[in-house]
């Protein structure tokens, strides 16, 4: 096996063990605790600060990350902030941080990201999401 597909599968385990605390969270209306989680997951995953990486635009984000398993690992961290945010009754920054997921997902499909069903499924509501205005 190369280095490379074992860091990539090193990466989504990582990845999938830091979203199911994640949601854990966020499902006991732990909002503090989520929001430090996907900052902490940010910066141990990706190597860089969530806040720093939420500054560009989706397409320079999408560069400075390379692989489209990195953009679609921040896609899905951006995705959890928005339901998060919208939970906490914060409709309008919720819906930016839906589109700027969208954004970032379409970058790393672009980019040769071949989604499985967990990213079908996050990719629907995001788009419902966008599409149709939501107020908590």
């Amino acid at each position: 096996m190369s280095i490379r597909k074992d860091y990539i599968e090193q990466l989504i385990e990582e990845f999938a063990a830091a979203l199911s605390r994640i949601l854990k969270a966020r499902r006991e209306q732990k909002f503090a605790d989520a929001q430090k989680l996907i900052h902490d997951t940010a910066l141990s995953i990706l190597g860089m600060e969530y806040g720093a990486l939420m500054l560009a635009d989706p397409a320079s984000t999408a560069r400075l990350l390379g692989s489209p398993t990195r953009v679609k690992v921040l896609a899905r961290l951006v995705a959890e902030e928005g339901e998060l945010l919208q939970q906490q009754g914060q409709p309008d920054t919720a819906s930016a941080r839906f589109h700027f997921a969208l954004a970032l997902y379409s970058e790393a499909l672009a980019a040769g990201l071949h989604p499985d069903a967990d990213d079908s499924a996050t990719l629907s509501k995001l788009r419902a999401f966008t599409e149709t205005p939501h107020r908590v």
